[in-house]
């Protein structure tokens, strides 16, 4: 299963609209499959990371549960458990990541449809459940996930939902633009993204 998980990756990074558009007649599972892999990945990768010092926060980590599960590991489950809280912190990653994903499904599917988009939830499902395939390229790791987050976001809020709902460029860079802005000025005013 890794090496599907590689392939749509290599496929992703190559050719983002093809990919997308050779992923339409799917069903929802090999999506979903995908995503919890990815997340898998994430889980087992991030939760040394926080023990050797880098914590997870909207500098170091690309998805969002990796930052409420650093927290709750530091504010809660150290005193408790110890060590062993990075193991729960794996856990919880890969839980908190589900609710995450299903949210940002709603949004896109709602988006996309006020704007004229002809898909449906499962397309927004999927340009989700795939966009997350950048956060293995760094998602983890210290401004290197800065980079991987937005290319994902781009992922998931543009390319993907633009091929799926067969929405108009003009609208959908509309929308991926609004979205960037508010990111940056949630950046730059409160110090942190929504990750």
């Amino acid at each position: 299963m890794p090496w599907i998980v590689a392939q749509k990756l290599r496929n992703q990074l190559t050719d983002p609209i093809g990919f997308y558009n050779g992923i339409r007649s799917e069903d929802w599972r090999p999506a979903f499959v995908f995503f919890l892999w990815v997340t898998f990945i994430i889980s087992i990768v991030t939760p040394p990371l926080n023990y050797i010092g880098i914590a997870s926060t909207d500098f170091s980590s690309s998805y969002q549960a990796q930052i409420y599960a650093y927290v709750s590991v530091k504010n809660n489950l150290l005193g408790t458990y110890g060590n062993f809280a990075y193991l729960i912190e794996v856990v919880q990653i890969f839980i908190l990541a589900i609710p995450f994903m299903l949210f940002i499904t709603v949004i896109l599917h709602l988006i996309y449809r006020g704007i004229g988009g002809r898909g449906s939830v499962s397309d927004a499902f999927k340009a989700t459940c795939y966009g997350v395939g950048p956060c293995l390229l760094g998602g983890f790791l210290p401004y290197v996930s800065l980079f991987a987050g937005y290319y994902s976001f781009a992922m998931q809020f543009y390319m993907g939902p633009m091929t799926l709902y067969k929405a108009r460029g003009g609208r959908a860079i509309v929308v991926f633009v609004a979205f960037i802005a508010m990111s940056f000025i949630e950046m730059f005013v409160l110090g942190k993204t929504a990750g």
